[in-house]
């Protein structure tokens, strides 16, 4: 991989792209639990299918199963051009290059035009909220123009990704210095650093893939029941994905709170963080806008009184515009092969 500039600040779907290192594709590929979920749900779908890999990566790992699983062709997609050139490595390496087509482009751009369409997609395309990646759009453009109308459910691997989020203690100061980002949003890693929740999680975005209509604007409204006493300080965030094609209502075959998953967990410090006795109330409202090209949600709290009063615990945070300085698990760009 050959590396060139990109700026932290870009949360836009092809900035994430732009800025995957070889490190992060070694990280994907070695989370087991994750790796063999993927290799599963794709040998039972995709046999005989023409499948269509949004976003291959460097090493084409979801496009090589799916030809290991005998689909008719692949057509895998890369927009970042030194990852492209390292998956055409990775397919002849393979000796798949009959049968895997490596493509330069984005799914989304305009001008892309497919030799044929698609029967089953496979992607990897979940960021450490599901949703901030740009899935939501990329699918519900894939099932528009590149996947064909003949096509039939189950439609997708993965079938299902949704965020769930908890309200927690406050992360161990001594551990935040090796957190990622900086302001309200943090990145941490969920065996050492996150902070203990106060309450069960809850699902706040959920993404259908199933039949290939992921709703792209959705708002949820939790309410929470505190089991312990603490300072509510932070909402941590994580990520359940459902692989099986058609398994999307079953039990999660992949959580980043699972010790081994690269990805991390999301922390929003609350501004205005509060004692809480057991049994306290806490109302969390989470609105995600996953059409446009950058992805956004905002999250707000509040405290709720026996009467049902609510005391706020500080302004709405917009994420990740505002909040979040970095955008992939690095930090940093180190391409190197």
């Amino acid at each position: 991989l050959t590396a060139h500039p990109m700026p932290t600040a870009d949360h836009h779907p092809h900035g994430h792209a732009m800025r995957y290192t070889a490190d992060c594709y070694r990280g994907m590929r070695d989370d087991v639990t994750r790796t063999e979920a993927y290799r599963k749900a794709i040998a039972a779908a995709a046999p005989g299918k023409v499948v269509l890999d949004v976003g291959t990566g460097a090493l084409a790992l979801l496009a090589i199963f799916a030809a290991e699983a005998g689909a008719r062709h692949v057509y895998a997609l890369e927009g970042q051009p030194s990852a492209a050139a390292a998956a055409r490595a990775a397919v002849a390496s393979a000796n798949l290059d009959h049968r895997i087509t490596v493509l330069e482009a984005f799914s989304t751009d305009l001008a892309l035009e497919l030799p044929e369409r698609a029967e089953l997609l496979v992607h990897e395309l979940i960021g450490e909220v599901a949703g901030e990646e740009g899935a939501c759009a990329a699918i519900l453009d894939a099932m528009r123009r590149h996947v064909a109308d003949a096509a039939r459910p189950p439609l997708s691997v993965p079938s299902r990704a949704s965020t769930l989020l908890a309200p927690c203690l406050a992360p161990d100061p001594d551990l935040l210095a090796k957190a990622a980002g900086a302001g309200r949003a943090l990145k941490l890693d969920a065996r050492s650093q996150a902070g203990r929740p106060l309450a069960p999680p809850q699902v706040c975005e959920d993404l259908r893939f199933d039949e290939g209509s992921p709703s792209p604007s959705q708002r949820r409204e939790l309410l929470f029941c505190c089991e312990a006493a603490g300072v509510l300080a932070a909402l941590n965030l994580h990520v359940e994905l459902r692989c099986g094609a058609d398994a999307a209502d079953g039990p999660p075959d992949v959580s980043s709170a699972w010790d081994g998953s690269h990805w991390r967990i999301i922390c929003i410090r609350l501004e205005r963080p509060a004692s809480v006795a057991r049994g306290q109330r806490v109302k969390v409202r989470v609105d995600a806008a996953l059409a446009g090209q950058l992805p956004s949600y905002t999250f707000s709290a509040a405290l709720v009184s026996d009467d049902g009063t609510l005391t706020s615990l500080g302004a709405p945070l917009e994420y990740p515009v505002g909040s979040l300085t970095v955008n992939d698990a690095m930090d940093q760009m180190s391409f190197s092969w």
